[in-house]
């Protein structure tokens, strides 16, 4: 049985070098369990040792000992420590700095550090809930549910692949003006205001799609392509699926959306629909290919969306989510790329646009929703 208060918000302490970055936890339990959270997620952590910190003089004469690695881990720099802290934080824990950082920034690879330990005043409880079997919380920003309100917020550090003005110098500097640095990994305010605008855009085209579907038809579409399935079974504990191969199916009713998935057996079916529900689109990646057509990334719907979830065993999982997703009307599916394995591949042989999936929305959506659309198109 876990410790008391084990799956409480904790305070956590950092401490960094150019080389890593540590977090400490309050126990080796709450370590342990912190390090899985984020691993499962798709995150990476590394194990701690004391050697940098040695290096770079950190550690005081005679506090050797206070290194304990089994309450200690590390998440690396850059675009890896960013992702870890941001999601620590997003699940409601604090950060601060360990004492022995006597003049800390503000800030560690764009996640805000304190130095004063205690836990803010005014925040609220953040919400949890058993789902599917398994527990589920939501963080400070983002709750159990999608909704507007948190849909598109901004994150100024570009998320996109990281490439050199040598690579294509005109279009280096034709959107220079994007970005607040030299090397194009920080976008300013006014283009982060305007990617915030469109997605919020798209957002109100994808909800005004799902208000316009009827329930009844999205019903027998979900039947009729989950009879087709062979060993096709719904889902009411995932602990029973953690390390199953298969293919799998969500459904969010609320919508009128389905989502069909593959896995293999080093993720299974459990993690990876984990994955799903603790994962976030960053602004740059909400809309693909175009604010017009773009569908809403399962990514960006919460654990409480999801109300029903079928799953089929099978060894040969991505070869049968093609021909499951194609039973889908398309207007009933999140996918925003066709299945397979070799998607990717593919995609470099015909082109992206090949393997794309999008939406098409009602030619009389509102006026500045168009207007916002076709703005983006043009930048």
């Amino acid at each position: 049985m876990a410790p008391r208060g084990l799956n409480a918000i904790v305070e956590l302490e950092i401490t960094a070098t150019p080389r890593e970055t540590l977090v400490w936890a309050p126990s080796t339990e709450h370590a342990a369990q912190l390090r899985r959270e984020l691993t499962d997620s798709g995150y990476l952590v590394l194990d701690a040792d004391p050697w940098e910190l040695n290096q770079q003089s950190i550690i005081p004469e005679g506090e050797h000992l206070e290194f304990d690695p089994a309450r200690i881990f590390n998440v690396d720099i850059g675009a890896d420590a960013n992702a870890s802290l941001q999601m620590l934080v997003d699940s409601g824990h604090v950060l601060f700095w360990h004492r022995w950082h006597p003049r800390p920034a503000r800030k560690i690879w764009g996640v805000a550090v304190s130095s004063q330990r205690g836990r803010r005043a005014g925040t609220s409880p953040v919400e949890s809930a058993v789902h599917f079997g398994l527990k589920v919380r939501g963080s400070r920003e983002l709750g159990l549910r999608m909704s507007r309100e948190t849909y598109a917020r901004i994150n100024k550090r570009s998320s996109l692949q990281r490439w050199y003005r040598e690579e294509d110098p005109y279009l280096w500097d034709a959107i220079d003006d994007r970005y607040e640095d030299p090397d194009h990994r920080i976008y300013t305010d006014a283009w982060c205001s305007f990617l915030q605008e469109l997605a919020l855009a798209n957002y109100d085209l994808n909800m005004a799609h799902f208000a316009s579907l009827d329930t009844a038809e999205f019903d027998a579409a979900l039947q009729a392509a989950i009879t087709s399935q062979p060993g096709m079974t719904e889902v009411t504990d995932l602990t029973k699926w953690d390390g199953v191969p298969g293919l799998y199916v969500m459904v969010l009713d609320e919508y009128r959306q389905a989502y069909v998935g593959a896995t293999n057996a080093s993720v299974g079916v459990m993690k990876r629909i984990k994955q799903h529900w603790t994962g976030a689109k960053p602004l740059d990646r909400l809309i693909w290919p175009d604010p017009r057509t773009s569908i809403l990334s399962i990514d960006s719907f919460r654990a409480l969306d999801t109300t029903r979830i079928f799953a089929a065993r099978t060894s040969r999982s991505f070869d049968g989510e093609n021909p499951l997703l194609d039973l889908f009307p398309p207007q009933f599916m999140l996918n925003r790329i066709m299945g397979g394995r070799d998607v990717v591949k593919l995609a470099g042989l015909v082109g992206v646009d090949q393997v794309i999936r999008t939406r098409v929305f009602d030619a009389a959506a509102p006026d500045q929703q168009t207007e916002a659309a076709s703005n983006l198109s043009q930048a």
